[in-house]
């Protein structure tokens, strides 16, 4: 073995626990690209995989009904290659003794399996034989949260008689990946599933014998797809239609674009974040390291040894460390992708999501963490390498000393002579203050974000089910009702309060865009529902115009004053304008509020209500909920503190998991941070403090010395992370989808000393662990001269 490789094996045991840390360091950075880049991988190619074998559609109509005459016209348009018509409804579900009512979507099987758009893949049974009106699959997380299997029974309450189906088969298809209850707009197979049976038998049920209220269309290779949707809108427009979408606005494609889109941005970014911490770490020891050695470098140099060898000593001993973290860090990523992948299983419904490794992804952290490595440790080898064996043999010249600002000051007299050490060598040194000072930083704000993520989502709970939805259970009809049935309602036994509801499907056009949302009247003096935006203030409709959420009149292009064209798209299909009286940024979708009198008048009804929400004696929950449910006219309703409960179970996970893995990289990044500083500290000032030993200072003064440093650092670090943090974490909550939901940034005082108190006793404990070893100096030993 060569010299220099026996020098490096020497040096990598030596300070085997400043490069681990280090290591640590890079492997957080590693993990996270190789997590984040396969788990978007994963998702990827199990979709597209998925999207071809069950001929995922190109656009998705939803009409109120029309004639099966017209698919041929829809066919007849430029570009589109096939269409299908059929029938989607909603209907409640009765599963005996649940007090919970349960949705589920009923869609119909019609045509050639083999050719069928949106193919239904079972993965159970078998698929409904044509012509049979009881036999039913359903979703695959719908089965499993209620354990149903092929040959069980299935009772639906259809037009307020109850229809018993036999479960065929357990199957699923691409459009509801992502299923979620309308109710909550989020997964709930608890309380909401989809059903195929066949189409015949669920026309009959709706009364739509001969036509169809949903259709699917598949595009020609090249064709355009607003161009087509516009055309077949327009052939739509006499029978109801309601929504053109195109795939990339289909709601479930549209959650799945936006998950590996996040994914993407977060591989691109965080890596990038902890390779750069790691390369100023290996600057600052190898640093240390060959300023210790100069004159072993020169002794080398005299002996013949070139410039590139010794230079490519030292790199090795970056790259090694480099290697180290990329192979912890490859591991880890591992460990994370796969729970990342089990997690996202209770979201999204694929045949098969499997965890896939990405070859590339491995070697681009290898390829950026050696190269950051070797970054890092290329400037601090360049300076001294570059010295002639004569002049690096000397004693490197002593700084030039000057009284330092504080000092001039007189603010140095405050503290005794060991903080005054500590004082004056940061001064001279703010650089290497700055940047350590940043490193900490940068792990408290990273636990501040977490602490921030979980404070916003409770603060948006609270407001949004505590203060808006003030009700106890919320009831829809199967169709607008006068207000008699509110009044019938309000006669239920336990009832205390029902007041009405109404919400209309409409398309807002505005300057720049159009978007179909749900527009909703507002009672005046609503005591069940009051308006708030996302952090709990109300709000009040005007009586003459529209109330918008802040990212719909983004997306219009529209501000205060400016009009919005009204398209009901209901029976009548009456179209209005309205002008726009404000904005809020309420909860969550795309909103629109106007005064329930006032959506009376355009749409030439007599105080009609689309549902009611409740207000029940303490007690009668369940008995109401069983006589409610009885009701013919009632389609579906909903508990919202049922939804709450489900909500937060399905979200906690999530931002648990994120808490505490941002708790464990800041962890990692502090620790790296001072106890490397801490040790270099010592190894470069071992002589001046077994000296200040030996002049009687006592051992708490020589650790004050040491480790003064690193205190401050961790203070100045911790107070810039906790404004940095807040920052961030208000720009990451803006990164949310509008679409989806908003979260105001909310604070809490607790996240904030916490995100402080784990740091700094994280930083405390690093720093112990040098000053033990700084204790245990040989004094004698260490103030022997070099020969």
């Amino acid at each position: 073995m060569r010299t220099l490789d026996r020098k490096l094996l020497r040096d990598l045991h030596r300070m085997w626990a400043q490069l681990l840390t280090i290591s640590l360091v890079i492997a957080c950075g590693v993990a996270q690209l190789v997590a984040f880049v396969t788990c978007y991988r994963s998702m990827e190619i199990s979709r597209d995989a998925f999207y071809d074998r069950a001929r995922f559609a190109d656009l998705f109509v939803h009409l109120e009904r029309a004639p099966r005459t017209l698919l041929a016209r829809i066919a007849e348009v430029p570009g589109i290659a096939r269409v299908e018509g059929r029938v989607v409804a909603d209907f409640r579900l009765d599963f005996e003794g649940s007090p919970d009512p349960v949705l589920a979507r009923f869609v119909s099987l019609d045509g050639d399996p083999s050719q069928r758009l949106d193919a239904l893949i079972v993965s159970e049974g078998r698929l409904p034989e044509p012509g049979s009106g009881r036999e039913a699959v359903v979703s695959r997380t719908f089965a499993d949260a209620h354990g149903i299997h092929s040959g069980d029974a299935l009772v639906a309450i259809v037009n307020g008689r109850k229809v018993r189906l036999q479960v065929v088969g357990i199957g699923l298809s691409p459009e509801f990946i992502w299923a979620p209850n309308p109710r909550t707009n989020f997964p709930d197979a608890e309380h909401f599933g989809v059903v195929w049976m066949d189409g015949k038998a669920l026309a009959d049920a709706m009364g739509l014998s001969g036509a169809f209220n949903d259709a699917l269309i598949a595009l020609n290779a090249g064709a355009r797809g607003p161009e087509v949707a516009a055309s077949v809108e327009r052939l739509l427009a006499p029978y109801g239609g309601r929504l053109v979408l195109k795939r990339d606005d289909q709601p479930s494609n549209f959650v799945i674009d936006m998950k590996i889109a996040q994914w993407k941005s977060t591989a691109r970014f965080v890596p990038i974040v902890f390779l750069a911490v790691a390369a100023f770490l290996l600057n600052l020891v190898i640093s240390r390291t060959v300023h210790a050695e100069r004159e072993q470098i020169a002794t080398l140099k005299a002996l013949g040894y070139s410039t590139g060898s010794i230079a490519r000593h030292y790199l090795l001993l970056a790259v090694a460390v480099s290697a180290a973290g990329s192979i912890l860090g490859v591991a880890f990523g591992i460990l994370e992708g796969r729970a990342e992948v089990k997690v996202l299983t209770q979201f999204f419904n694929l045949p098969v999501l499997l965890y896939r490794l990405e070859p590339s992804s491995v070697a681009w952290g290898a390829a950026v963490s050696l190269a950051s490595g070797a970054l890092g440790a290329f400037a601090a080898v360049r300076r001294t390498v570059r010295l002639p064996p004569a002049e690096a043999m000397q004693p490197e010249p002593p700084e030039r000393f000057q009284p330092t600002i504080l000092e001039r000051l007189g603010i140095d007299r405050l503290f005794g002579v060991a903080g005054r050490m500590v004082l004056r060598d940061m001064e001279r040194h703010p650089l290497r203050l700055l940047l350590s000072s940043l490193a900490v930083a940068l792990a408290a704000s990273l636990e501040l974000i977490g602490g921030m993520a979980m404070d916003s989502f409770e603060a948006a709970l609270d407001v949004q089910f505590r203060q808006v939805q003030v009700e106890d259970i919320a009831v829809a009809f199967d169709e607008p009702r006068d207000r008699q049935a509110i009044r019938d309602l309000g006669h239920v036994p336990g009832v205390r309060l029902a007041e009405p509801q109404r919400q209309v499907a409409v398309r807002l056009r505005g300057r720049r865009d159009q978007r179909d949302v749900v527009l909703e009247g507002v009672e005046p003096g609503s005591q069940l529902r009051r308006l708030r935006d996302n952090q709990g203030r109300p709000f009040a409709v005007a009586a003459s115009g529209l109330t918008l959420s802040g990212p719909l009149g983004a997306i219009l292009g529209v501000g205060p004053g400016d009009p919005v064209d009204v398209e009901v798209l209901e029976a009548g299909a009456r179209r209005f304008s309205l002008p726009v009286d404000g904005f809020v940024e309420d909860f969550a979708g795309l909103s629109g509020y106007v005064d329930a009198r006032l959506l009376d008048r355009k749409l030439d009804e007599r105080r009609t209500s689309s549902g009611a929400v409740l207000s029940v004696d303490p007690g009668a929950l369940a008995d109401v909920s069983r006589r409610i449910e009885a009701l013919p006219a009632v389609a579906t309703f909903s508990r919202p503190g049922l939804d709450r409960q489900q909500f937060v179970e399905q979200e906690a996970d999530d931002f648990r998991y994120l808490y505490v893995m941002l708790i464990a990289i800041a962890s990692v990044i502090t620790t790296g941070m001072v106890y490397n500083n801490a040790r270099i500290a010592l190894a470069v000032r071992s002589r001046d403090l077994a000296t200040l030993r030996i002049l009687g200072f006592t051992r708490s003064e020589v650790a004050t010395v040491l480790l003064g440093e690193q205190a401050v650092q961790l203070l100045i670090g911790i107070g810039a992370g906790l404004a940095l943090g807040y920052q961030l974490g208000v720009a990451t909550l803006r990164q949310l989808p509008p679409e989806l939901f908003r979260l105001a940034p909310v604070l809490k005082p607790s996240s904030a000393v916490g995100s402080a108190v784990v740091v700094l006793l994280v930083g405390l404990a690093s720093a112990l662990l040098v000053r033990r070893q700084a204790d245990r100096l040989d004094l004698i030993a260490v103030l022997k001269a070099h020969d």
